[in-house]
């Protein structure tokens, strides 16, 4: 019916217009019309399709994770996002349990998120970060576990409990074991020997 409209209005027009002023108007609505019509208008932006879409996403989840026929690792999150395609899990809430080939616990870690890359066999942790084993503690806000080459760096404030005396500094590196540590603008608390000291 609104289509209609324009075509009766023009009607009307020829009856009381003169032929010259009703060319004008039909070639000035087909102008409009052509420049309504253009192809700049038939473009529409669209964004592109997300690619940080999980194909997983799962509530208090517990992942054990096999290493040939041993347990190597199980992680507990109160949520888990998994990419399967780029082999990555986020983890919020998480506390990630390490097995030694004898299949008992060799570390604990938790923190308030995760990231574990299967790809590269790297775990990223972030948010009140503790690792704990028999040897001591690390405390710190992120810390990165490069896992092929048992590899703890931490870029950032950091304390090192071992039988109850604290290390602090910033820019830690160490193994899973802490058999040794590198860490600047060093403080501590409690008895060390000298001898433990690479100055």
């Amino acid at each position: 019916m609104n289509a209609l409209l324009p075509l009766m209005w023009i009607a009307s027009l020829r009856q009381n217009a003169s032929p010259g002023k009703v060319w004008n108007l039909l070639i000035m609505i087909s102008l409009l019309l052509m420049i309504g019509c253009s192809q700049d208008s038939l473009k529409q932006d669209s964004q592109m399709m997300q690619q940080d879409i999980p194909e997983e996403n799962a509530q208090r989840v517990r992942v054990m994770e096999y290493n040939n026929d041993r347990l190597d690792y199980i992680i507990e999150a109160a949520r888990m996002e998994r990419f399967t395609d780029r082999r990555l899990m986020y983890g919020y809430d998480v506390t990630l349990t390490s097995y030694d080939p004898k299949g008992e616990i060799s570390s604990v870690m938790r923190a308030d998120t995760t990231i574990v890359d299967d790809a590269r066999n790297i775990i990223f942790a972030n948010g009140d970060v503790v690792f704990s084993n028999n040897e001591g503690k690390i405390s710190t806000q992120k810390m990165v576990w490069e896992r092929n080459m048992d590899e703890i760096t931490v870029p950032t404030r950091v304390s090192l409990t071992r039988n109850g005396n604290v290390l602090r500094g910033n820019s830690l590196r160490t193994n899973t074991r802490l058999s040794f540590t590198e860490m600047d603008v060093v403080s501590a608390e409690g008895y060390f020997d000298e001898e433990d000291f690479t100055w």
